[in-house]
C-alpha cells in the first residue's frame, strides 16, 4: 500500500515539474507561474484581510477607466484566438498568465499593483489566526519557493550548456 502512495506522490510531482518548469529546463515558464500564483495569493490576501487595502490605489471611475477595460477586453479577445488558433503550449502558459491579472485587476482594482508587489516576497506571511487563509497562504509561498529553485536550477542548466 505504502509504494501506491509513493508512486502516486512521484507520479503528481513529476507531473508538477513538467508543467511549471518543463522538469527544470525552462525557466521562464517557472517564472510565468510564480506570477500567476502570486496573483491568486494576493486576490485571495485581498479578500481575507482587511489590511489588504491600505496597499491599493484604485484607478477612479472615468473615461480612463472605461477605455483601460475596453483594451484590456480587446487583447484579452485578440491573444485568446491567436493561440487557439497556433495551438502552442507555452502560449497557453501566458494566456493563463494574462487571465490572472485581469482577474487580479478585476477583483481589486488595484492598477498600481501595489498589493501584488507587497505580496510578491515568498518568505511574507501575514498571520491572521489559524483558518483557511493561513493554510492556503502557506501552500501558496511553498509551492512559490519551490517554483524559485526550480528557476534558478533551469538557468543554472542553460547556462551549463553554453
Amino acid at each position: 500500500m505504502k509504494n501506491n502512495n509513493m508512486m502516486t506522490f512521484k507520479n503528481i510531482k513529476n507531473y508538477f515539474d513538467s508543467i511549471t518548469s518543463n522538469n527544470g529546463k525552462d525557466w521562464f515558464l517557472a517564472l510565468i507561474w510564480i506570477f500567476i500564483f502570486e496573483f491568486i495569493s494576493s486576490i485571495f490576501e485581498y479578500e481575507y484581510l482587511e489590511r489588504a487595502q491600505n496597499y491599493i490605489e484604485p484607478l477612479p471611475d472615468g473615461l480612463v477607466k472605461e477605455l483601460s477595460i475596453a483594451f484590456l477586453i480587446v487583447i484579452f479577445i485578440w491573444y485568446s484566438i491567436y493561440n487557439f488558433i497556433f495551438m502552442q503550449k507555452n502560449e497557453f502558459f501566458l494566456l493563463a498568465l494574462y487571465t490572472s491579472i485581469c482577474i487580479y485587476l478585476l477583483i481589486t482594482n488595484d492598477i498600481t499593483f501595489n498589493l501584488f508587489l507587497h505580496n510578491l516576497n515568498p518568505f511574507e506571511i501575514t498571520i491572521a489566526g489559524f483558518g483557511l487563509y493561513m493554510i492556503v497562504q502557506l501552500i501558496l509561498k511553498l509551492l512559490m519557493l519551490y517554483l524559485i529553485y526550480k528557476m534558478l536550477l533551469a538557468i543554472k542548466n542553460k547556462k551549463a550548456k553554453e
